[in-house]
């Protein structure tokens, strides 16, 4: 960031780029190692959160796998139930199938409130 604003506040030198003069200086270097802190940063982050993720005993693991799948059969049972709502005579449900969606949906949101329960608990 300073050279940046090195190289604006004197607009009449040499022309600059990534860190270096571009006249015939070699930026080649920099390049080098500015990229590769950049990139060793990036998978040290990555390696990270991995490490970071794993920490969790396995209880708890479960538990996040669970809740997010019943998030995902929450939203699939919501989903039917606005497609058919929206396009009736496309995705029309009975009015037997729409009870047992709609029952389904307070079943499964019984159970996320059950699940972040036990995870806030843990």
């Amino acid at each position: 960031m300073m050279m940046s604003l090195g190289g604006s506040i004197a607009p009449f030198g040499s022309a600059f780029a990534h860190f270096g003069l571009a006249g015939e200086d070699d930026v080649g270097h920099e390049f080098f190692w500015v990229y590769g802190i950049v990139l060793s940063s990036v998978i040290g982050f990555i390696i990270y959160r991995k490490f970071w993720a794993r920490k969790d005993p396995p209880e708890v693991r479960a538990l996040k796998r669970q809740l997010s799948e019943l998030e995902r059969a929450l939203k699939l049972f919501q989903t039917q139930l606005k497609n058919a709502e929206d396009y009736p005579k496309e995705c029309g449900l009975t009015d037997q199938q729409r009870q047992e969606r709609l029952d389904s949906v307070e079943s499964i949101q019984g159970q996320i409130t059950a699940a972040k329960a036990d995870l806030a608990a843990t």
